[in-house]
């Protein structure tokens, strides 16, 4: 059995854990810190937790018009923290780290330009895997 003082105690413990535990649990995101990744108005046609057949979507699909090769540019400044090629998923990807610590993906990229391009191809013989 519980005694009264001690119970009384850990019931205003918690009470002020769970008042305060939203002021602190939520982390505000940056305001105007991102820019569109592409140069055209943005029309989705998938949204990010999206039931999907067999998953849930973890990202946002923009509509292109049909257009391919479109240009996609950064959403904000950082680092290529990885590139990925597969069959499935994503495709063509690359991840880019912002100093805020936030990670943008562009995915399902028709194609690699440039030092990336040239890394994707040269990469996989450098390590004699692929």
């Amino acid at each position: 059995m519980i005694h009264l003082p001690f119970a009384k105690k850990i019931l205003s413990v918690i009470s002020v854990v769970l008042i305060t535990f939203p002021l602190f649990a939520q982390k505000k995101y940056p305001q105007n810190y991102f820019i569109s990744p592409l140069d055209i108005p943005l029309y989705l046609s998938g949204t990010f937790g999206e039931l999907r057949e067999d998953h849930f979507h973890s990202g946002l699909d923009i509509r292109t018009g049909e257009v391919e090769g479109l240009k996609v540019y950064a959403a904000a400044d950082g680092y290529i923290s990885r590139i990925k090629v597969s069959s499935g998923g994503y495709g063509k990807a690359i991840y880019i780290t912002h100093p805020n610590g936030y990670v943008s993906v562009y995915a399902h990229l028709q194609q690699y330009q440039g030092a990336i391009k040239d890394y994707v191809k040269n990469e996989p013989y450098r390590r004699e895997a692929f």
